[in-house]
């Protein structure tokens, strides 16, 4: 089937081709003749000016003379004439073949219709569409996103001073960041001191509202976690130890980025401080 309509297309080519060159020979032909006419008149209107002069005197008769120029309008009139009815015929004749190949073409493709030979109207939108579709079916994990739900801290009190963050391993895991940095982010942002115990929760001096730390850590995760390009949450936090700068990899779009450093947090300065700073002074 895919054989006789290639062989049924590249006839029609090579017809076409033949039609094409076929007229511009008429033409050629045509206007060699014209060419041909005008040098003839041309030549026999001197031979019949130079008889003319040798009887008479031009000088007396101008009359003559203007009779000749009207003679020459009227043969270049007739070549043209002639032209146009050779083109005429001509035009017509291409004109009835190509709709000959038009009829031909239609019934063809009534036939033996083909799907995908759009005779290329394919649209600006079509092609876009096209696009998508084929990077979706050979690439599922770049629509397919894992959307990832953050659980919200969970604190209680240790007595009267202290608070409890329970849930403090889980939620670095599902962040994918160590504990200790984060750590440090939130000692710096409470201005506070706080420490990991052995069931690795993170215990904070001071009370807090469990919306305060959840704002923070929001924050952090905008910050430290979130990819710019593609707000995908799937990244590494990586340390360049030439630079000893630290950054943000994405994991789905492969873009990086550069993060500040976390500076260090609030330390309450105490007695054993206090005498260590007197005794260096």
């Amino acid at each position: 089937m895919n054989k006789r309509l290639m062989d049924f297309k590249q006839t029609i080519h090579k017809y076409q081709i033949y039609l094409d060159n076929l007229f511009k020979r008429k033409a050629n032909m045509s206007d060699d003749e014209s060419n041909k006419s005008d040098t003839k008149s041309v030549g026999e209107e001197e031979e019949e000016e130079a008889d003319i002069a040798a009887m008479l005197d031009l000088s007396k008769k101008k009359k003559k003379a203007k009779k000749k120029k009207e003679s020459k309008k009227e043969s270049k009139e007739k070549s043209e004439k002639k032209e146009s009815d050779e083109g005429n015929d001509d035009g017509v004749d291409f004109e009835e073949q190509r709709a000959r190949l038009a009829e031909e073409v239609a019934k063809f493709d009534l036939e033996f219709p083909d799907e995908y030979d759009r005779k290329a109207d394919y649209t600006y939108p079509d092609l876009l569409d096209r696009v998508v579709d084929i990077l979706t079916s050979n690439n599922p994990d770049l629509t397919d996103k894992k959307r990832r739900t953050m659980k919200p801290p969970q604190l209680t009190r240790v007595g009267t001073k202290k608070t409890l963050w329970v849930n403090y391993q889980e939620i670095c895991t599902m962040m994918q960041r160590p504990p200790e940095h984060v750590f440090q982010f939130f000692m710096a942002e409470l201005g506070t001191e706080g420490s990991i115990d052995g069931s690795q929760r993170l215990v904070i001096r001071g009370k807090y509202v469990p919306k305060y730390i959840e704002s923070l850590l929001r924050k952090y995760i905008v910050e430290y976690v979130t990819c710019q390009m593609c707000r995908s949450a799937n990244t590494e936090l990586t340390k360049d130890s030439s630079t000893r700068l630290q950054f943000v990899n994405c994991k789905d779009c492969g873009s990086n980025r550069s993060v500040a450093a976390i500076r260090s947090g609030y330390h309450a300065t105490s007695r054993a401080d206090r005498r260590a700073a007197r005794n260096a002074m």
